[in-house]
């Protein structure tokens, strides 16, 4: 033993004679017991240091110590002082060389936890000690494991015990404070490769907590904390029964962490969705339906993926026949257990059989109406295969208003799935029905002009172009009035930054002052002069104005640069004035 060691056991005996001046002496005391402390690989001395630690019971000094915090210079509810973070780092050199006895841990840790969990909010501490505070109190932790390796379950019990007394406190600051040890605890046996089952001392709401820690730590990237949280993440996917018990929990918190920029964080989701899933297929879908709210847009992210899944085709299907027979859940939606139960052939093989028993237009309104993105985008699935073989489409073309009615949901996919049945069932009808439908649904199609998807503005637009080369002679009049209301769109999205979009919009904008009969629109159209084409549409048809400035408005607030100048040009274009004067 060193000078220094000799000095410290001094200072520490010291200490435990003095009575009167202990306050004084408590730093010294506590970075003396981490000086003897810090030998290694001195089997024989390490032995003397533990028989030295027991004898003198520093681990009950050090209990005692912190329970008699705060001191005249340390009050409770401040972080003025390094006590609390000495004391942490003490307990852990002692754990080092074995010298705190199985009886002491627990009494022990229950003084630590007291100590900093009852402490105010972060934020109003001295942050920079908190966080070494809390640190060196994982270090203690962890180091008390190691060190009772050969019999860390009776260790990790009586820690764990200790610190879920503490996360099940009534004051959220102290149970935060409390999961996020156990949560570290946790990765770090993780990490580790221990096979110590330390699930079963933890109640199934704990389990979700920490399995949502550990997916938001991975979330946050850049964090030391990261390979424990991939090694815990691991334990979970291994043993979904035991750490993912609450189903609709776990999927309330992957539906508002699924939009995260963070591509690990998503991976992380999606793992953990998938492997829940099959651990627990039937409470999966159903909690999709009744726990996650039925119009946002990530629910049917998660519906998509459950449902769309290759491997997972045949046994969804036959857990969707079951929750689709679900008295409850229709009532819920408010249809029959027949109406929902049609929705099984929307995810089986399409074949002729399958399509005839999904047809049934009166049923398919009916769930058109239901205000859930999950089922809607299931019935458009269905309508995409029935719009598909041309008898189909005919028959429900009686469909078509209900079918536009879903873009009240402003999604993306759902948009989609609308234009491909649109497409489609034109397609397949005659000129005469065409153009009815055309005349009927065309102004639908404009709000889609300028939507957030690259793809709805562009399919949007070129069905709209299709449209008017569908409309017969006799029924052109009732269109006019629906293409004028293009014209300022299109010229718009021919600056639009996707290059296909910016093409197919000039190109309609020619189709439409050829329908209109507009010859010097349709030059200026073929000549891409979007400034003389402004003015063109302005002085052509001046009582447009007010419904051109309506249409400017959502162009101004557009993601897109260049749609904004062209909007902020448009209310400078001078021949606006005297209308707006007028308008006055």
């Amino acid at each position: 033993m060193g000078e220094n060691e000799k000095k410290a056991m001094e200072k520490i005996e010291y200490y435990l004679r003095n009575t009167e001046e202990k306050d004084m002496l408590k730093m010294v005391f506590l970075k003396s017991i981490c000086t003897i402390c810090k030998i290694d690989n001195n089997k024989a001395l390490c032995k003397k240091l533990a028989v030295f630690c027991r004898e003198n019971k520093l681990a009950k000094e050090v209990e005692e110590l912190l329970e008699n915090e705060p001191m005249e210079n340390e009050p409770m509810d401040q972080l003025r002082t390094a006590v609390q973070y000495h004391a942490m780092l003490a307990i852990t050199a002692m754990s080092r060389v074995k010298a705190i006895a199985q009886d002491e841990i627990r009494s022990l840790l229950n003084a630590c936890f007291k100590a900093i969990f009852y402490l105010p909010p972060k934020e109003v501490l001295n942050i920079h000690l908190y966080n070494h505070t809390m640190h060196a109190m994982d270090n203690m932790l962890q180091m008390l494991l190691v060190s009772h390796r050969t019999s860390s379950s009776e260790e990790l019990q009586n820690i764990l015990e200790v610190l879920l007394h503490f996360a099940s406190s009534q004051d959220k600051t102290v149970q935060a404070r409390a999961m996020e040890r156990l949560w570290k605890l946790s990765s770090f046996i993780a990490s580790n490769s221990w096979q110590e089952p330390f699930a079963k001392f933890l109640e199934p709401s704990q389990r979700t907590d920490i399995v949502c820690m550990t997916l938001e730590t991975i979330g946050e990237g850049s964090t030391e904390d990261m390979e424990w949280a991939i090694s815990m993440l691991d334990v979970v996917l291994q043993d979904p029964a035991t750490w993912m018990m609450d189903v609709p929990e776990i999927l309330e918190f992957i539906q508002r962490n699924l939009g995260s920029s963070s591509t690990s964080l998503q991976e992380a989701l999606f793992s953990v969705l998938d492997v829940l899933t099959i651990q627990s297929p039937r409470d999966v879908l159903r909690s999709v339906l009744t726990d996650l709210p039925q119009c946002d847009s990530t629910t049917l992210d998660i519906w998509k993926r459950i449902v769309t899944l290759p491997e997972n085709s045949e046994w969804i299907l036959d857990e969707l026949c079951s929750i689709f027979q679900d008295k409850e859940l229709c009532g819920i939606f408010n249809v029959t257990t027949v109406e929902l139960g049609l929705l099984r052939f929307t995810v089986m093989d399409p074949t002729e059989e399958n399509l005839q028993e999904l047809h049934n237009p009166a049923q398919l309104r009916q769930l058109l109406k239901i205000e859930s993105l999950p089922l809607v985008w299931l019935v458009l699935r269905g309508l995409v295969l029935l719009s598909e073989s041309s008898e189909m489409a005919r028959r429900i073309r009686v469909l078509l208003p209900e079918v536009m009615g879903t873009l009240r949901f402003a999604n993306t996919p759902i948009a989609l799935k609308v234009l491909n049945i649109f497409r489609n069932v034109m397609t397949h009808l005659g000129k005469y029905d065409a153009t009815l439908i055309a005349v009927n649904l065309a102004e639908d199609l404009l709000p889609l002009f300028n939507h957030v998807a690259s793809e709805v503005r562009e399919g949007s637009i070129c069905l709209f172009k299709d449209l008017m080369n569908t409309v017969v002679w006799c029924q052109k009049r009732n269109m006019k009035k629906t293409v004028r209301k293009a014209l300022l769109p299109l010229v718009f999205q021919m600056s639009d930054e996707t290059p296909s979009i910016a093409e197919v919009s000039g190109e309609t904008l020619i189709a439409c002052a050829k329908f209109l009969k507009w010859k010097n629109l349709k030059h200026l159209a073929k000549r891409k002069k979007k400034m003389e084409i402004k003015e063109c549409l302005v002085q052509q048809n001046r009582q447009m104005v007010d419904e051109y400035l309506w249409q400017n408005l959502p162009y101004l607030r557009d993601s897109q640069a260049s749609l904004r100048y062209e909007a902020v040009e448009f209310i400078g274009e001078p021949n606006l004035w005297v209308p707006l004067w007028a308008l006055s």
